[in-house]
């Protein structure tokens, strides 16, 4: 079908059951004969007008191919009106607009939802209340599910970096232009502050500030009122709950789910995958797909200072299949005009193998063939099998963390998500490292990582991170995945490295030995020969995750803090070790 001539209406309103108005641009097709199309949904607290990335989804060319395409401000946002509360209102009014766009004169009467990270929790949280319109989901880095796994607190440490940058450059501008906007002295005034903050975060002085609570008279009333006080909190925490309750319950509805393999949501994707892949099994109702790539939460193109993933792997090639907007047309058609032989190229799951550097499909997500050990030993070894026994030390100083280097992070500023060479990192006395000897054929690590290890602090409470990494022929080092455990939160998450309910954290008598667990999440990297696998072992990574302070005290309440010495034991009475799936 040719390209249809498009419409764009901006300012069309809805109004919300309370009597809200909320405001959405419209793309739909310029048709003059009456015709009728399915629409396609997205809300956003980020200004419906921002630039979309077009090899993402671009709203003009997927209208142009018979589709009513709407982009709308979620309630207290840009164009809209009311209070912008993260999450709470987004169930019904969300709700709401699917039943107003169903109902539009040049709609079908069949809405589905479409859009990445925040817009896909308004997704969940719209189809909680099963609006009868609502067809389909086509979720992107989706955070709903995964608050102490990733989104809010990772191995009860606090994600800060990912979390005041999200306030900050996300959400905090709009506000104060709202706040402020019948007081135009005030609000220049509130501008000039936000921008000296800015500088901040820019080169990463601001989340040096201890405690992190004095940060407050610098931050506006949302940040006060939403992002900070997280820092003070604990997993299992009331908004922990509201977040995980985006996604908890599976949905009869066909979903698309993508994500990236350095996306700070990545475990979410997963989840909400499966969910959606059990529920099809047992109630025979459509089955999901799932699409990740080599991509961060905002970096789709494969493309990162210290390794290159080829165009192939960007989202606006995709080997060949086309850009990913092009894939959202297609998979729209599949479900909703009933037209499945436009998916006949993409598989059902495409997965991207770094390392080899291809896309491979699948009909559901693979579970690994097996799981490989590799057991720390002396002189920085890893080996199949556990050797004599040992203990490697280094000594923590939260005034002087291990910087981030690259990860699955979110941070606005100078520290950018992704894979990183850690030479610089490895290099430090805090740092320890365990080398594997050089594969001699390939080796495909896939799905979830984890490490078990066991380790002593001279403090009452402190962190351990535990990072992979693929070392080249030539020694250079690359980030590959990693992970965090807070000593005090050992119980929470023993054993899987997933935050499990019902444990109050405690503090470790100084110089005992416990098992910890870190979870690195998942990873799909192919090893070719001459290639060596890495570990690394250390006590912070500044600002991804809050410092701890080896006191037993919160990093945003007090800046007293003390040097640990770190001792993680290994051998045959002490197994520590990194295990892995592998394809």
């Amino acid at each position: 079908m040719s390209p249809l001539p498009v419409l764009i209406e901006t300012d069309v309103e809805t109004h919300m059951t309370d009597g809200t108005v909320l405001r959405s641009t419209v793309y739909r097709p310029a048709d003059d004969g009456g015709g009728r199309f399915p629409v396609l949904l997205t809300r956003t607290p980020y200004g419906r007008d921002l630039s979309v990335n077009s090899a993402y989804f671009n709203p003009a060319t997927v209208a142009a191919a018979g589709y009513g395409v709407i982009l709308q401000d979620c309630r207290g946002r840009f164009g809209s009106d009311g209070v912008f509360t993260p999450s709470v209102h987004e169930a019904s009014d969300g709700a709401d607009t699917v039943a107003w766009a169903a109902g539009l004169p040049w709609s079908d009467g069949s809405v589905a939802m479409w859009g990445r990270s925040y817009f896909a929790e308004t997704q969940w949280r719209a189809a909680s209340l099963s609006p009868a319109a609502l067809c389909a989901l086509a979720l992107g880095i989706s955070a709903g599910g995964n608050a102490n796994n990733g989104a809010l607190y990772r191995g009860g440490a606090h994600e800060l970096g990912s979390r005041l940058g999200w306030g900050h450059a996300s959400i905090s501008v709009n506000e104060l232009m709202r706040e402020f906007h019948d007081d135009p002295e005030r609000r220049e005034k509130e501008l000039g502050s936000w921008l000296d903050l800015d500088r901040g975060f820019a080169d990463g002085s601001l989340f040096d500030t201890l405690p992190l609570r004095r940060l407050s008279p610098k931050l506006g009333t949302f940040m006060n009122s939403h992002v900070l006080p997280s820092a003070g909190e604990d997993p299992g925490s009331r908004f922990t709950k509201l977040w995980d309750a985006a996604s908890a319950q599976a949905v009869t509805l066909p979903t698309l789910h993508i994500g990236g393999w350095f996306d700070i949501f990545a475990p979410n994707t997963f989840e909400q995958y499966e969910k959606q892949l059990d529920l099809s099994k047992a109630q025979g109702s459509p089955a999901p797909r799932l699409i990740v790539g080599p991509w961060t939460h905002t970096n789709f193109t494969g493309a990162y200072p210290d390794i290159n993933f080829g165009i192939a792997a960007a989202s606006g090639m995709m080997n060949g299949l086309g850009d990913l907007s092009r894939i959202h047309t297609d998979w729209f058609d599949a479900v909703l005009k009933n037209h499945p032989e436009r998916l006949r190229r993409v598989p059902p799951v495409l997965l991207y193998f770094m390392g080899e550097n291809q896309w491979r499909g699948f009909e559901e997500l693979p579970v690994p063939s097996g799981e490989r050990s590799w057991y720390f030993g002396r002189d920085g070894s890893l080996s199949h099998e556990p050797e004599a026994d040992g203990i490697a030390e280094f000594d923590y100083d939260p005034l002087d963390p291990v910087p981030t280097v690259g990860g699955a992070t979110m941070i606005h500023g100078t520290f950018p998500a992704g894979p990183a060479r850690q030479e610089a990192v490895e290099e430090r006395e805090d740092v320890l490292v365990f080398t594997s000897e050089a594969f001699t054929e390939s080796l495909t690590v896939f799905g979830e990582v984890r490490a078990s290890f066991f380790a002593s602090t001279s403090a009452v409470d402190t962190d351990f991170v535990i990072r992979l990494c693929r070392v080249a022929p030539d020694g250079t080092s690359l980030s590959l995945a990693d992970g965090i455990v807070r000593a005090s939160w050992r119980d929470s998450y023993a054993g899987t490295g997933r935050y499990s309910p019902g444990h109050q954290p405690s503090l470790v008598e100084p110089g005992s030995v416990h098992e910890y667990t870190v979870s690195l999440w998942q990873t799909a990297y192919t090893f070719a020969p001459g290639e060596r696998l890495r570990v690394q072992v250390t006590s912070s990574c500044h600002p991804r995750w809050d410092r701890n302070l080896n006191t037993g005290k919160r990093a945003y309440d007090s800046d007293h803090s003390v040097v640990a010495r770190q001792s993680i034991r290994f051998g045959e009475l002490h197994p520590s070790r990194l295990t892995a799936g592998v394809l």
